[in-house]
């Protein structure tokens, strides 16, 4: 190809036709530029395939993480509803002088499990890996459920573990008999000493009502909140999936 051209430029010189070598060149340059801008389009389309590849990639890895962030989520919820449901039945124990039986949960009342939203996702991420997201309002509520998941979630989780934990330090011992689990019997007890002066113990009382008002707002509230969350942003992420892989 390039011999091909040489040889019509040779003959317009030998012939003396400037004004044709002229506007040959002129369409030469003009063809030379095309070639070009063609070599930079195909790359450029290459690159932002290659963005987009990446982009796709690292989406569905949230969406991955996010989906078992909801199957925990619910799992939690389910439990925890056990918890409060223990926590309310030994309050109408106290409150309505009920008799004593083996089944009052006390026990199980102090149950404390650790909900928790997956970061590792996130927390590997830098700033680059993250502007490759190129929706800035996925990229916003992404970080956000993130920020939202290592400060005011974890906080309220460890907040209420930490008001049952100083329970069992402070009230129980000079309270109940045993608590936990106990040779030979089928599952964990947590016997009162005295039932009938616990159902009048107004410091046991006020912790147990305190643990329900804690329960609601460092447990209840965030799991729910949590759930909100996830499933916004599963919306989103699958509405940017469909709208990427689109393209």
């Amino acid at each position: 190809m390039i011999k091909f051209f040489r040889k019509i430029r040779q003959r317009l010189l030998t012939e003396n036709k400037t004004s044709k070598y002229l506007l040959y060149a002129i369409g030469e340059i003009i063809l030379v530029v095309v070639g070009i801008l063609i070599a930079l389009q195909i790359n450029n389309w290459n690159e932002n395939q290659k963005l987009k590849g990446e982009e796709i990639k690292l989406i569905k890895n949230f969406k991955s993480s996010i989906e078992t962030d909801t199957i925990r989520l619910n799992k939690d919820i389910k439990t925890f509803s056990y918890v409060e449901r223990d926590i309310n039945s030994i309050l109408i124990h106290m409150e309505k002088d009920l008799q004593y039986h083996d089944s009052i949960p006390f026990i199980n009342s102090t149950a404390i499990w650790w909900p928790k939203i997956g970061q590792e996702i996130y927390s590997t991420l830098t700033s680059t890996d993250l502007n490759n997201i190129s929706n800035d309002t996925l990229k916003k509520e992404i970080t956000t459920y993130y920020t939202w998941a290592i400060g005011p979630f974890d906080t309220a989780v460890k907040r209420y573990a930490d008001y049952v934990e100083d329970g069992v330090k402070t009230k129980f011992s000079s309270r109940f008999s045993s608590f936990g689990f106990t040779p030979g019997e089928e599952k964990t007890v947590m016997r009162p000493i005295d039932y009938e002066v616990l159902k009048k113990d107004k410091e046991y009382l006020y912790w147990i009502i305190t643990q329900k008002n804690y329960f609601y707002w460092y447990v209840k509230r965030p799991l729910n909140q949590a759930k909100e969350r996830a499933d916004n942003l599963l919306v989103s992420l699958n509405k940017e999936l469909t709208e990427l892989e689109k393209k």
